[in-house]
């Protein structure tokens, strides 16, 4: 509003028949006709009212602006934009009135930036006024009759409402596309008619706009979370109902001008707009407020008791001054309204203002004062984020400075080194004391990180429990020039490795401990063999010392016989297994039994599943694609020991089934790795020469004629020790598990000296039928993205794109077990699939058929919305979706001619599952839009466009090369969304591989079998 500044010296009373009125934004809208007003302070003195005035309807009623935030600009400020003067801004700044209405906008909590729209709407329904001349209105309105503070009184308003909108464009929506709906709305507010049709696509925006916060008169606005579209349709309503109606102007009249008599002589006027002194008090409180509300924050996250009395204590003083410096804002903010006031009323001038500013009782409160102690709460609360991160990776968190309990003293790190070994020297548990700072985590930030990664890990893996703390030398006065480690020794070490200071501790530095460490020595061997053929069983010779031991111990699964008839029944003395069916193999699930030896070295056992199940059909080859994807986590195999019965005539199905596809899968590096274990041998023990050449006749049927038979890698077990314990054949048992025992040892020694098998440089036909089955749904998930993608841009809705995330699950899960969702993300609905929760350890996977119609989830996916890289119109997706599928069908097309796929077409169950969702999507939910409908079109084509690739494919006669196949796969690995979600695959078959170990440590193991490896691996 146009504020009429008049200099005092000037000002002739008596000379203008307007008089000299000001004008003022409504903050109390209490105020009526003939109500005295302070204009020094903007306050309502009385509620007078008086009924004789004039009234008309105003030429415009109806005033809409749009304007776009700025997250330079502090929230007061933008109380210009809404027509709130100079004056009025600097008395709500400084507190002397309390905003209603919509100048209640300056308590918005949330961010203010260049995706926020303001939308202000004001309606004038009327002007009432009072006629009124200069010394005359005492006709109308009697004089005050006592001393008042009023200088003004209200003699004319503009009634009506006003409401304003701050809008938070989602970022999943076009900035551009929202603006222009807006200032469509504005434009017809502005000529009062709002027509948003239902079949527009204003409608649909309209109704994404729904992080909405609304100011205005209680009358109208109940509620601050109400839809813009809830906003619209109300207006009329307003606009009709007077009760709706407040003051929004008033129109002030000096009562020096208006009355006779000395008690208002006194002017009141304002200083110039441009005046520098009465500017500077915005700024300035502008920015304390800022300042003081990041000081509010930090405190509110910083916790109560930070594990440190020097801490504890530092947090005090900070608390301390913060309250100082409130106490001293409230003192200024006090001393500078008292001061506006008069300069305003003509007592002091505006450079008083200046004055009190630059007093020294304020200097907690400059610019620089408060960015430093901001910056010191700061960092007590990164101290805290870290202290709070070691405790939840089990570090214990230590002040140098509270070591000391004299704290008159200042301490020295080998003052404080001395005190700590001391202590430590004490603790009966191993422990590891490393000592930092900020300033070497600062400016060694990946070593430090480098460093942390290995404790945890050391903490996590070793056998015995060790302790860590970590050695804060951050506040202490000495320089801690680099990281230090103090340690008890976790292992016998000489005399010469101690420390000489000390009998329990040594000090090492980093150059003495270098990280990483490096990772422990695995041996892994993978036990394959026919269902019941003993591989479970032939782990308890690996476990106990002897029979006697076995008979008290806990061992492994096996199945047990009844006399010499062989009628199996389950035996298992440990804990009940849901995963296991003793009608079947044993084992039903890869597992791995782990043996914790010395030094990090460790002896895997990889136990599978048995081949030639009672499902039998197709069970074996999706067991045998099992146990690959399985051995595919490992970086190497030691050996395959293959484990048979003696009766080799029926062992043609197993090396069918089994040993083919593993060689197809190793070839041609993994002959001289295969072992064959003979089990069940007490009453063949005569006839293994036998039992050889049958083999190698068998080999040799079979076409596997690099597999050498021979005494070095051919072993026999005895596997009746477990199965036959009647006591009159005690002794017989006995002799027959030391015979099997030292055969073992033969075993562990042969496999020692196998040279490892790298698979990670394995490329064989078998392992890249694996790697497609295992892209066939990341690469589905990212088509089906680009499809999203293609459909979004082609209807313009927005200017975002989406992406995918990706996540690793430690279960198995299909899409008929899983727990099904449906979410909506901007005009789409999506299927999200979680594990379902059982009350018991069962997993719900178990229960399900191994169909194609179950498809299987290694990994859920979320969607969002990100900003658009430039170029991606709605061709390129386009273009992007037709690319992708051809390279998918190269891939299958390649497959067939292999006659590698098993389930003919990886990719087919996925987008037939794909195709159902959109089904169910469009049956069940609410679609606000056709997003899900055109995605459906898109689907259902498909298949008529793999049809024609493959025929193109067959007519080209296209014919790929191991590593051609992989530059494509690995062109798909590359992309961005299936990386990540081969990334969470992996980690889940990691999570799920990790449930199904058995780690046997060091000091369970008590048998000569072991003796030979501890012994060279001191």
């Amino acid at each position: 509003m146009n504020e009429i500044w008049r200099s005092s010296s000037t000002l002739n009373l008596y000379k203008t028949q307007d008089g000299y009125p000001i004008e003022r934004k409504v903050i109390d809208a209490s105020g009526r006709l003939g109500s005295l007003y302070d204009a020094s302070t903007d306050n309502l003195i009385d509620s007078h009212s008086v009924q004789a005035f004039e009234s008309k309807v105003p030429r415009t009623r109806s005033i809409c602006r749009v304007f776009s935030g700025d997250s330079s600009r502090d929230l007061t400020s933008f109380l210009k934009d809404v027509d709130f003067d100079d004056a009025i801004r600097q008395s709500i700044c400084l507190q002397m009135v309390t905003p209603r209405g919509i100048s209640r906008f300056i308590e918005y909590n949330y961010s203010v930036n260049e995706n926020t729209r303001f939308l202000h709407y004001s309606y004038r329904a009327r002007k009432e006024w009072l006629e009124v001349t200069a010394h005359k209105t005492d006709r109308i309105v009697a004089a005050p009759l006592t001393s008042t503070q009023a200088t003004h009184m209200i003699t004319k308003i503009v009634w009506g409402f006003e409401i304003l909108c701050i809008i938070q464009i989602p970022k999943n929506h076009s900035v551009d596309l929202i603006d222009q709906l807006l200032y469509k709305i504005c434009d017809q507010l502005n000529h009062n008619r709002i027509t948003i049709t239902n079949k527009s696509n204003n409608l649909y925006l309209t109704n994404q706009l729904q992080n909405i916060t609304v100011y205005g008169p209680e009358t109208c606005i109940d509620q601050s979370n109400i839809s813009l579209l809830t906003i619209l349709n109300r207006i009329k309503n307003w606009q009709k109902d007077s009760n709706n109606h407040q003051p929004l102007v008033y129109t002030m009249q000096p009562l020096r001008w208006l009355y006779n008599g000395s008690q208002f002589h006194v002017p009141c006027s304002f200083p110039k707009p441009d005046n520098s002194h009465t500017a500077q008090i915005e700024i300035v409180i502008h920015r304390i407020n800022r300042q003081m509300k990041n000081l509010k924050e930090i405190f509110e996250n910083l916790p109560i008791n930070m594990s440190s009395t020097t801490l504890d204590q530092r947090s005090k003083t900070f608390q301390q001054k913060r309250r100082f410096m409130l106490d001293s804002y409230d003192h200024l903010q006090e001393r500078l309204r008292l001061a506006l006031a008069d300069i305003r009323r003509h007592r002091f001038e505006s450079v008083a203002l200046d004055d009190i500013l630059g007093d020294q009782r304020y200097e907690c409160l400059c610019d620089s004062e408060m960015k430093k102690f901001l910056s010191q709460v700061q960092q007590l609360l990164n101290k805290s984020i870290s202290i709070e991160k070691l405790k939840n990776d089990e570090i214990e968190y230590r002040n140098a400075l509270d070591i000391n309990p004299n704290q008159e003293i200042s301490s020295t790190i080998v003052d404080i080194d001395v005190i700590l070994k001391r202590t430590y020297s004490r603790e009966k548990e191993n422990f590891i004391l490393w000592y930092s700072s900020d300033r070497l985590k600062r400016e060694e930030e990946n070593r430090y990180q480098q460093i942390y990664q290995e404790l945890t890990w050391e903490r996590q893996h070793l056998e015995q429990q060790i302790k860590i703390v970590y050695i804060d030398f951050t506040d202490v006065t000495e320089r801690l020039e680099d990281f230090i480690f103090v340690r008890s020794p976790l292992v016998e070490v000489s005399t010469n490795d101690r420390d000489p200071t000390t009998d329990t501790v040594r000090i090492l530095s980093p150059s003495k401990e270098p990280f990483p460490k490096p990772k422990p020595t695995e041996i892994n061997v993978l036990l394959m063999g026919e269902t019941d053929v003993g591989k479970s069983t032939f782990i308890n010779y690996l476990k106990f010392k002897s029979f006697q031991h076995a008979e008290q111990g806990e061992p492994v699964s096996f199945c047990n016989t009844v006399c010499n008839h062989f009628d199996k029944f389950a035996a298992k003395i440990d804990t009940v297994d849901l995963n296991e069916n003793f009608d079947q193999s044993v084992t039903q699930q890869c597992k791995s039994h782990v043996f914790v030896l010395n030094h990090g070295l460790s002896l895997r056992f990889i136990d599978t599943p048995g081949i030639d199940d009672i499902q039998r059909n197709n069970q074996d080859v999706n067991t045998i694609d099992k146990i690959l994807n399985y051995i595919n986590n490992f970086s190497h195999l030691n050996a395959i020991c293959l484990f048979l019965k003696p009766n080799i005539s029926e062992l043609n199905a197993f090396f069918r089934f089994c040993v083919k596809p593993l060689l197809t899968y190793l070839i041609p590096n993994g002959n001289d790795n295969i072992i064959f274990c003979f089990t069940y041998t007490r009453s063949t023990f005569s006839t293994r020469d036998h039992t050889d050449r049958s083999l190698r006749k068998m080999l040799d049927d079979e076409q596997l004629y690099n597999i050498s038979v021979k005494k070095e890698n051919t072993f026999y077990f005895d596997n009746e020790s477990f199965l036959n314990v009647d006591e009159y054949r005690q002794q017989e048992c006995i002799n027959s598990w030391d015979a099997s025992v030292a055969e073992s040892v033969r075993l562990l020694t042969y496999i020692e000296q196998c040279k490892p098998l790298n698979l990670e440089t394995l490329l064989s036909l078998h392992r890249v039928a694996l790697d497609i089955s295992m892209l066939a749904r990341p690469l589905m998930e990212t088509m089906r993205l680009i499809i999203y993608n293609w459909k979004l841009s082609e209807a313009s809705l927005l200017i975002n794109h989406m992406i995918l995330n990706s996540y690793p699950i430690d279960n198995d899960m299909c899409t008929n077990c899983a727990e099904i969702t449906f979410v909506e993300l901007g005009p789409l609905w999506l299927t999200q699939y979680q594990p379902t929760l059982l009350n018991s350890n069962e997993n719900q996977h178990r229960r399900c058929l191994t169909n194609k119609k179950h498809v299987l989830i290694e990994s859920t996916v979320t969607y969002e919305f990100v900003p658009l890289p430039a170029g991606l119109e709605k061709e390129r997706w386009q273009s992007s979706f037709y690319n992708f599928i051809f390279k998918c069908d190269r891939l299958l097309h390649f497959l067939r001619q292999q006659e590698l796929s098993n389930h003919d077409d990886p990719f087919q169950p996925i987008l037939e599952r794909y195709l159902e969702e959109e089904q169910q999507i469009l049956q069940m939910c609410n679609l606000k839009s056709d997003m899900n409908r055109r995605v459906h079109e898109v689907l259902e084509s498909i298949t008529q466009i793999r049809q024609e690739n493959s025929k193109k494919l067959y007519q080209l006669n296209e014919s790929l090369s191991l590593n051609q196949v992989y530059q494509i796969v690995n062109e798909f690995i590359t992309i961005p969304t299936v990386r990540k979600q081969i990334d969470s695959i992996k980690t889940s078959r990691r999570l799920k591989m990790v449930k199904q170990e058995c780690i046997i440590p060091k000091d369970s193991i008590n048998n000569i079998i072991f003796t030979s490896f501890i012994d060279s691996h001191r």
